[in-house]
């Protein structure tokens, strides 16, 4: 983390600047995610932030590697009758790893 060196000693090596940048940041997260709910739960923001900073930029990453490829490799034809880009396909498969059914109490516990 930004607080530990590369020998891992509790020692902070970013500039103020992207300190700032960075809570910046993470706080525009924090307030999206606290504006969503649950099974009429709301989202703790703050409680969620790691989590949700750690699968955006997993997501952001995933992307990159894909459109690198794509640059490499060309577009792949697209599914007949989906009426989705490549692009698109890419978030939509995402997405889905979210998808399942759970309990209300299952729920919470992700909250």
């Amino acid at each position: 983390g930004r607080e530990y060196d590369k020998d891992g000693n509790l020692r902070p090596w970013w500039k103020n600047s992207s300190v700032e940048a960075f809570k910046q940041h993470t706080q525009c997260l924090v307030e999206q995610y606290g504006n969503y709910s649950v099974n009429g739960e709301a989202v703790n923001g703050k409680h969620t932030l790691g989590e949700n900073i750690a699968d955006n930029g997993g997501l952001k990453a995933a992307y990159r590697a894909y459109r690198n490829w794509v640059k490499k490799n060309g577009e792949e034809a697209s599914l007949p009758a989906l009426g989705l880009t490549n692009d698109q396909l890419f978030f939509v498969a995402f997405a889905q790893v979210w998808c399942s059914v759970r309990t209300p109490e299952s729920s919470h516990e992700g909250l």
